[in-house]
């Protein structure tokens, strides 16, 4: 059974929320129920004595509209990719914010940057418009005033965080997009955008750590579990690439079978590999199209089949990964 229920679709794109998602909507319905109790605001006016039940229902719209600007940060990401040709498969909200799972990594520089810069430009612009909305209402209505400076400030952060130069974040993806560009090399991209990421998680995870024994504040418990995703998302994208460069050095004609016991459908021949094909390029197939095995073709003949059985040996797992855009 699947730990995410789809609630929909946006544009065509499926949106799911994980499980996990439960605990980080509690969770900053509490903080942000302690934030609006406070005597002060975030522009430092003083805020008046809410009734607790008003609170929480602020809270929780507060809530709601920060997973929804997560949800169009995304969305951006989702949009452009589509526009650029890479299918979207998915958008999952979950506990460390959202992620879209594309079918593929892009094929040049300049598709990356643009795929992973305009997620967090959306969260700025829309910062800016919340931003002179609080401006315009905060003397009419002081809860609403209050929502729209918190929501502007959390879609100021969530772009000035994911800019960070660290893979998987969007900054890291603006990163190795440059140096891809520069030197021409994916996997050199990769590996220098995949360690600033792990030296980032681990920047979080010590700096949160050591936050909550010197100033023995639980709350930067949650810099640290997110320095731990960083770390535990660029390690496997680093893992990753480097099974896919090993692959770079066979052959789909070295790793098929050449007797399989049954024949190939007019829509499996639609898409085929040939002998001398990169193995990189049958995994990615596979990956792109959810299947298992592929038909070898050679002079219109089906003379193998290539299949995952044949792949994960050479590269050392168990089981196929995808690609996942995360954050």
């Amino acid at each position: 059974m699947s730990a995410s229920l789809r609630i929909g679709k946006i544009f065509g794109i499926p949106i799911e929320i994980h499980a996990s998602w439960v605990l980080a909507f509690a969770l900053i319905t509490y903080l942000m129920s302690n934030l609006l109790g406070q005597p002060y605001g975030l522009s430092g006016r003083p805020q008046p004595a809410w009734p607790e039940t008003q609170r929480w229902s602020l809270a929780l719209i507060t809530s709601a509209l920060f997973f929804l600007s997560v949800l169009a940060h995304e969305l951006t990401h989702s949009v452009v990719a589509t526009r650029w040709g890479i299918p979207v498969r998915k958008i999952t909200l979950f506990v460390f914010g959202g992620v879209s799972q594309l079918a593929h990594e892009a094929r040049r520089p300049l598709i990356e940057f643009t795929v992973a810069v305009v997620g967090p430009l959306s969260s700025l612009a829309l910062s800016g418009v919340l931003a002179g909305l609080w401006l315009l209402l905060r003397e009419a209505y002081a809860p609403l005033g209050e929502v729209l400076l918190i929501l502007a400030w959390v879609n100021l952060s969530l772009a000035v965080f994911n800019m960070l130069p660290g893979f998987p974040l969007d900054g890291g993806r603006v990163l190795r997009s440059a140096i891809w560009g520069l030197t021409g090399s994916y996997w050199r991209a990769t590996q220098v955008a995949a360690r600033a990421g792990q030296l980032l998680g681990i920047s979080m995870i010590a700096g949160g750590i050591f936050s909550m024994i010197l100033a023995s504040r639980w709350e930067w418990a949650w810099t640290a579990l997110i320095g731990a995703f960083l770390l535990s998302a660029a390690t496997g994208a680093y893992r990753q690439e480097k099974e896919r460069e090993r692959l770079k050095g066979y052959t789909v004609g070295q790793a098929m079978v050449s007797r399989w016991p049954t024949v190939a459908t007019p829509e499996a021949l639609a898409s085929h590999m040939a002998p001398g094909d990169d193995l990189s390029v049958a995994l990615e197939q596979m990956e792109t199209q959810g299947a298992s095995r592929l038909p070898v073709i050679q002079n219109g003949m089906v003379v193998g089949v290539i299949g995952l059985e044949q792949l994960l040996p050479l590269v050392g797992q168990r089981r196929s990964r995808r690609w996942i855009w995360r954050r």
